[in-house]
């Protein structure tokens, strides 16, 4: 089990490191697609989780309950000046410079006045930020219904949906202009409101802005501090912080980060590679599989082909490819497991050891040949060296390696 501060230093790596990649290729992917990507989840599934986020968070089930609801009675109002152009008894104030302009336009009409009346309007610039997020809300619950959800979150974003639908039909009702964009802009002003209700609004719109449009640094630490993107061991998460700090190591060794791929189909996962350069060196980084001429070299192809067992669930959690100015080509594994039992980590040598002989024809050729990622509960007993095929390092330990290459 981790403690608190294991899981938090874990967080903290995953989702601090993953921003710096995304701000290097900001132009090239929006966020939720860097979150899927470290998700290892197809983007369609990725748009149900943040739109379920949404729908199913205690912030949109009381803004529903108990702020929409007050907000409605006590809707606030607005004075607006309503020019009427028209032949006839004036009503309201006569504007004479529009007058006299528009009865010169018409023959000179005596009969004809410009008069600005005021009015009371329910459309204030609260209200329209009610129905804009009631639309919204519509909007993401209609798109879930399309989609396979369980049955108790859609019995509950269906309730939500009706009641918001109702909501928006009364808004309009009262003269509320729907709105289909709200820009921050706008939104500004309201921040700064007495209103509970409207403060409440005004959450419920950033958090639909950071979880369906954008999605976050935040999106990802509480969709992983809720275990929504990885299993109960959290092995996944120490496996993308592992990922994520070689990529961090290299930049601080002066390694450019030219290309990152995350992109992956709406019914395949996205296995994250990135590509870094230096002084004509190139590193790819593969992230849950293998460069493509190391999986037609397996040694042991022929005896997963023979029982019928699929041989990419069980590929090195991280692979480098690192390629000489010369055309010469280094391969080497990088094992994870997040454990400090020592009965494990022997075993889980033997398991690298294992790697290394099914790739025996494309790893290396330099040593270190693979590197073995633990949490804890391993001390070396003399010096480094590279003569070993395996190295094993601690989470402690990683962030300072030095390169094998």
């Amino acid at each position: 089990m981790w403690t608190s501060d294991e899981f938090e230093q874990v967080l903290d790596g995953v989702s601090r490191l993953g921003w710096v990649l995304l701000k290097r290729f900001s132009a090239t992917y929006r966020p939720s697609d860097v979150l899927a990507a470290f998700a290892c989840l197809p983007k369609r599934d990725f748009e149900t989780l943040r739109r379920l986020n949404f729908a199913l968070t205690d912030e949109l089930k009381a803004f529903l309950d108990e702020h929409l609801p007050h907000f409605i009675r006590t809707m606030p109002s607005t004075t607006q000046h309503m020019v009427d152009d028209r032949s006839g008894p004036p009503r309201g104030r006569i504007d004479w410079q529009r007058t006299i302009a528009r009865r010169t336009q018409s023959g000179s009409d005596p009969t004809r006045f410009v008069t600005r009346a005021i009015e009371r309007s329910a459309d204030t610039g609260a209200a329209r930020l009610f129905s804009f997020l009631l639309g919204r809300i519509v909007e993401n619950g209609e798109w879930l219904d399309r989609h396979q959800i369980p049955e108790i979150a859609r019995v509950q974003t269906l309730n939500s949906t009706d009641i918001a639908r109702r909501n928006a039909g009364a808004l309009r009702g009262r003269g509320v202009r729907p709105s289909n964009r709200l820009s921050a802009r706008e939104v500004g002003p309201l921040r700064k409101s007495r209103r509970p209700d409207v403060l409440a609004a005004v959450r419920i719109y950033d958090l639909y802005v950071n979880i369906v449009e954008l999605a976050n640094e935040n999106l990802l630490r509480n969709l992983l501090r809720q275990k929504q993107l990885a299993p109960e061991d959290l092995d996944d998460l120490f496996e993308v912080w592992t990922l994520l700090v070689l990529v961090e190591i290299h930049l601080r060794n002066g390694w450019e980060l030219n290309e990152a791929l995350l992109i992956g189909g709406d019914t395949a996962p996205k296995r994250p590679k990135f590509t870094l350069e230096k002084d004509g060196l190139t590193v790819e980084i593969f992230y849950q599989t293998v460069p493509q001429e190391m999986g037609k070299a397996s040694a042991y192809k022929a005896i997963f082909s023979e029982y019928d067992l699929d041989a990419s669930m069980r590929r090195p959690d991280v692979t480098a490819r690192v390629t000489w100015p010369t055309g010469e080509i280094q391969r080497i594994i990088i094992e994870v497991k997040r454990t400090r039992d020592q009965r494990y980590i022997l075993d889980s040598v033997y398991k690298t050891l294992g790697y290394l002989a099914d790739f025996r024809e494309t790893v290396g050729p330099n040593s270190p040949l693979a590197i073995l990622v633990v949490w804890d509960g391993i001390k070396r007993t003399k010096a480094a060296g590279r003569l070993s095929p395996v190295e094993i390092v601690t989470a402690s330990e990683l962030p300072s390696i030095s390169l094998p290459y």
